[in-house]
């Protein structure tokens, strides 16, 4: 009988979703675009650099770079699917920072699919009062509101935050074909749960905070089953051993990445206590982005008092206790609370700093958590939506439902849409943040970043000082800071923060070769030659180290020593017409061989292919020595 009642449930909502789908699916789309357009004239920031902009794996979508993509490097984060979507696009457009964004709108697009559908479908499950047309109504204002909240543009618009919508996409299609899988039998079920795991692992591959998925679900079975969940997760126990043990599995491998990049960091506060107080205030300020944050940032500073044991402290523990005081209560009485704050405990758990990060709060990391948020909001519109009050005509409360929800959407839409222009560029950005979060190491720290590529130094040296000021342990400012030093003439100071940096951090390779370049602008060859050499015992294929070497000889006057290297590191990368020009110009310049240097220059041309501007300059090159024969 109540296998005969969930199946007539379920085709009304189906008949239901057929008629209201396409259009539902059209606007959804339609209105995430326009969200987005003013996004698509952003340029890369210098956020997005290691990941997109230097990073050799995006080059090639040829089987064997693809294996490497997907094997585990140490000192490396592993999500090899974001990896293969920045090859696609570098495929298709190179290093035009438009089809990356179109990409990045694109899968928030189907993000914002699959929430829709997921949102119907868990209406449908948790619910058993409305109507039909009611799980439809919070399917779509609940996705709309998801695809238009502000704190979302940094998933979408940061171009190397690729990874929250794959890992969203992914995850939702997961969570959605779970409860599809539900209202099914037979092998359907086995198939529905085979893809299910199939997106589970793309989702964790994309980024891997998605271990959490199983605990969603077990969620999810204490809330629709009660207390007969055990018995639900017993009927499908080789689904839930899978999906375990995946969890499991990749929970390893992120601890083992994280340990291995020195993700993890020391305790905030110095000790396991004071990290666990810590995690209170990063629950609640995470709450705060949802509801009541008005003006976003790249970067937040959050006001943490020291000693952190005191009234604020235990007022924050106080009223997280209250709230998961309240909602295991509520699942007496409603399902839709415990669910929903338990869906946002367990989908932000990874980022409430447990293990310690570097990041203590940032938008992104209540992408996949505000899922709940947009369910609470799409229930109660839905709920006042269908009031009904003799004092009132019929349509009142739906007219004033869709009014409230009109003007909520609105103002996120609002705000959305001025938070793409802050991301436009790398200045835009950081110059945003430092204006709200002064304190903030990162925003000092990349700011300072800015003013060094656009050689303003004085500037540049002025952030750099002050995000050392904030966080003294910072090495990469202090490395920056270092060679802002060396171009300001001072170099002592220029050494004593390079040689700082590198007790911070023994093994950065970028440190030694900027310590290199130091000794080298000293006119101490000696040392300068001791590290690159050093170095290169330990990466002897690599190339920009046989590059600084050549130039090194290159001004010791060594010309046979900088050519040997060049053409060492040419035949390792033989497409870096960079590498041709500088042996031309030794041959010509230095060595008087002009058949060798035109010879190099013609060879660089072909190597150029990818490079107009290059090819031209260095064909030029060549026609002007044919001119002078």
């Amino acid at each position: 009988m109540k296998a005969d009642m969930l199946q007539m449930k379920v085709g009304q909502t189906v008949s239901i979703s057929k008629r209201s789908q396409l259009v539902a699916v059209f606007l959804l789309a339609i209105v995430t675009t326009g969200l987005y357009l003013n996004s698509f004239p952003n340029q890369f920031t210098n956020w997005d650099d290691q990941m997109i902009y230097s990073n050799w794996q995006t080059r090639s979508l040829a089987w064997e770079n693809v294996c490497k993509i997907f094997t585990y490097v140490r000192g490396s984060t592993y999500q090899p699917v974001r990896v293969l979507s920045y090859a696609v696009d570098h495929y298709f457009w190179g290093l035009n920072p438009l089809g990356y964004h179109i990409t990045n709108i694109l899968f928030y697009i189907l993000t914002c699919l699959m929430v829709f559908l997921t949102l119907q479908k868990l209406s449908f499950h948790l619910r058993n009062d409305p109507p039909p047309d009611s799980h439809f109504r919070v399917g779509l204002f609940g996705s709309l509101l998801f695809a238009a909240h502000p704190v979302h543009v940094e998933a979408v618009t940061w171009l190397a935050a690729r990874k929250e919508g794959l890992q969203g996409f992914f995850f939702f299609s997961a969570f959605y074909l779970y409860l599809k899988a539900k209202e099914v039998g037979g092998r359907k079920k086995i198939v529905f749960f085979g893809v299910v795991l199939l997106s589970f692992l793309l989702a964790i591959l994309s980024k891997p905070s998605a271990v959490v998925f199983p605990a969603v679900l077990l969620i999810y079975e204490m809330s629709s089953k009660q207390k007969r969940w055990v018995d639900s997760i017993k009927t499908h126990g080789w689904f839930f051993f899978l999906s375990l043990l995946l969890s499991l599995l990749f929970a390893f491998v992120l601890i083992k990445v994280m340990l291995d990049a020195g993700g993890i960091k020391a305790y905030h506060g110095g000790t396991f206590f004071n990290n666990l107080l810590v995690s209170f205030y990063i629950f609640l300020y995470n709450i705060k982005l949802l509801f009541l944050t008005i003006n976003y940032s790249a970067a937040y500073t959050l006001p943490i008092p020291n000693p952190i044991v005191g009234l604020k402290t235990l007022l924050f523990i106080g009223i997280t206790f209250l709230l998961f005081g309240m909602s295991l209560w509520s699942l007496k009485k409603t399902k839709i609370i415990f669910f929903s704050f338990f869906f946002f405990f367990v989908t932000l758990l990874p980022y409430l700093n447990l293990l310690p990060i570097s990041t203590i709060l940032a938008d992104r990391y209540v992408f996949i958590s505000s899922f709940s948020y947009c369910f609470l909001l799409g229930i109660g519109f839905d709920r006042f939506y269908r009031v009904v009050d003799r004092r009132f005509s019929e349509r009142f409360f739906k007219l004033l439902s869709g009014v409230l929800f009109l003007l909520l959407l609105s103002g996120y839409s609002f705000m959305t849409i001025h938070q793409n222009q802050v991301w436009e560029n790398s200045y835009t950005l950081w110059s945003d943040a430092v204006e709200k979060y002064p304190e903030n190491n990162t925003a000092n720290a990349l700011m300072g970043a800015v003013y060094m590529e656009l050689a303003m130094d004085e500037k540049a040296a002025g952030y750099l000082e002050k995000a050392i000021e904030i966080l003294p342990m910072d090495y990469q400012s202090r490395n920056n800071l270092g060679i802002v030093y060396g171009r300001l003439g001072h170099p002592e100071k220029a050494l004593k923060e390079l040689v700082t940096a590198l007790m911070l951090h023994p093994d950065n390779e970028t440190i030694k070769i900027n310590l290199a370049l130091h000794y080298q602008r000293q006119k101490d060859y000696g040392k300068s030659e001791e590290i690159l050499k050093f170095l290169q015992t330990k990466k002897p294929q690599d190339v920009q180290i046989r590059f600084r070497l050549g130039m090194l000889y290159k001004e010791m006057g060594r010309y046979e020593k900088a050519v040997s290297e060049w053409v060492k590191a040419i035949d390792t990368a033989p497409g870096i017409p960079k590498l041709y020009e500088e042996v031309g110009n030794v041959y010509i310049s230095c060595m008087k061989d002009i058949e060798k240097g035109k010879d190099y220059y013609t060879k660089g041309v072909e190597a150029a292919s990818k490079s107009k501007l290059k090819r031209e300059e260095l064909r030029w090159m060549v026609q002007d020595l044919e001119c002078h024969r």
